[in-house]
């Protein structure tokens, strides 16, 4: 499972078709606050992760995870324009 969380609807939506398209499992999110609550339920085997976000930003966002045991090891790349 791949999660995208980007802001931009139409940047989400492209980014996730073509990554369904190619096989992929993958997720979207608007908002950290909806990305924090998956991740509970469900870790991904990769994240792609904006900078520029509403609620907080996608380096905080990468730094929570770096301290949490689960996520620790978790792959991101980085997204920005």
């Amino acid at each position: 499972m791949i999660y995208l969380l980007e802001d931009d609807e139409s940047i989400r939506e492209l980014v996730i078709y073509t990554l369904k398209s190619q096989g992929y499992e993958a997720k979207g999110f608007e908002r950290p606050s909806l990305f924090w609550k998956e991740l509970e339920k469900e870790l991904p085997s990769l994240l792609l992760l904006d900078v520029m976000l509403p609620e907080e930003d996608g380096i905080t966002i990468l730094k929570k995870l770096r301290v949490r045991p689960n996520t620790r090891r978790l792959p991101v790349i980085m997204l920005t324009a």
